[in-house]
């Protein structure tokens, strides 16, 4: 009879091997909805909105119900200049509403591209909101109350966190495209996830 500890088994050592893999971020997984017990914001992506500079949206979970998000946006037309929206649903409906959403200017192609999230350690939904109308009834300006303006003001106002973030500045005169790309990498948040 063989010695049960000095001999592990092939089950033991392969349950050792996943793990090593996890602790050493070697194994990557898909983003999930509900990754965070705590807060959780995600910009989402129009890489050709606004001529090429980008137009920003956003996704921010409801902390107090289960998968549910708030999601919109804000933008010009010629006969709505305070445009905007904000809708709630689940992460599959937010979703799902981005990529439907179609670009006009551009053989009707899909307009949202991508998306990416940060976790929160605190989470207003209410204040989100309320900051979000706040930027919105001022009126848009190209480059000092835009989509960006908008979204940034939704993320600061659901955490504390986010809003003292040094590495978040003002959206004003920044295209949302370089914001996407460029700030949010240098503030850590998570890679881009295609919609």
């Amino acid at each position: 009879m063989s010695n049960i500890l000095a001999t592990p088994s092939r089950d033991a050592v392969r349950v050792g091997a996943a793990l090593a893999l996890l602790i050493g971020g070697a194994v990557v997984s898909a983003p999930t909805a509900e990754a965070a017990s705590s807060g959780r914001v995600c910009m989402v992506n129009a890489p050709r909105g606004a001529y090429g500079a980008g137009h920003a949206a956003f996704m921010i979970k409801d902390r107090a119900r289960t998968n549910h998000w708030l999601y919109g946006s804000f933008g010009s037309q010629n006969d709505a200049p305070m445009a905007g929206w904000i809708r709630g649903g689940t992460w599959e409906q937010a979703r799902s509403h981005f990529k439907k959403v179609r670009d006009q200017d551009h053989l009707n192609r899909q307009y949202y591209k991508q998306y990416r999230c940060v976790n929160t350690a605190d989470a207003d939904l209410r204040a989100a909101q309320s900051w979000y109308s706040t930027v919105k009834n001022r009126g848009y300006n190209v480059h000092t109350n835009n989509c960006l303006h908008a979204t940034i003001a939704a993320f600061k106002g659901y955490s504390g966190k986010l809003r003292h973030d040094k590495r978040l500045p003002s959206a004003t005169n920044k295209p949302p495209n370089d914001y996407f790309a460029k700030v949010l990498t240098s503030a850590g948040w998570e890679r881009k996830h295609d919609l």
